[in-house]
């Protein structure tokens, strides 16, 4: 009977992993995707900073909700600190949001601090509670890790609770940014006809 639980379980727990990043309910480029409000939050540097100085700007961004005692977590964390490494050629942007763990109240400075100092971390990160992950509009904080990915002009393009692999953020980005490029081109073109 334990072994069919636990067959279960990992079965569950696979699937969890393996399953596709959730796309906003938008499309791209539509004007009623859900933008994250400007709020003012505390950096791990520390200081005070509005969310917009790293979202938007005509970047994507990935931003991963995590806890400095996550388990899951502390598993992610390599993959997104290459991705940010990487900025420079893959031009995505990476931002934390840090809760508290497993309480999902507000995350306490020293730990993330702590965190990035023990798993070399360099992205920038910012310290949230569930109620403030909730003011952003993306509903109620499920858990950690999360995954957003933000679009260019600031727009939430798709989010995910749990790990996500690397490689698949990067495919889905490729695929938004091939559909925003014909939807750019089909524009242009229409307007070129119309105007002859």
């Amino acid at each position: 009977m334990k072994s069919i639980h636990s067959f279960k379980l990992v079965s569950l727990l696979l699937i969890c992993l393996s399953s596709p990043l959730i796309t906003a309910q938008a499309k791209p480029d539509n004007p009623s995707q859900p933008s994250l409000p400007n709020i003012e939050l505390m950096g791990s540097d520390g200081k005070q900073h509005q969310i917009r100085e790293f979202i938007g700007n005509g970047k994507w961004t990935t931003i991963v909700v995590w806890g400095p005692k996550c388990p899951a977590c502390t598993e992610e964390m390599p993959s997104i600190q290459g991705l940010y490494d990487d900025r420079a050629t893959t031009n995505i942007n990476v931002l934390g949001l840090a809760v508290d763990f497993p309480t999902f109240s507000y995350a306490k400075l020293k730990q993330v601090q702590q965190f990035e100092e023990d798993y070399f971390i360099s992205f920038p990160n910012l310290l949230i509670s569930s109620r403030i992950f909730y003011e952003f509009g993306l509903g109620a904080l499920q858990g950690t890790p999360t995954i957003i990915l933000v679009d260019p002009q600031g727009k939430v393009s798709a989010k995910q609770l749990g790990g996500v692999p690397r490689d698949m953020i990067e495919k889905y980005i490729a695929r938004q940014q091939a559909k925003s490029n014909l939807l750019s081109n089909s524009v242009i073109k229409h307007s070129k006809d119309e105007s002859l």
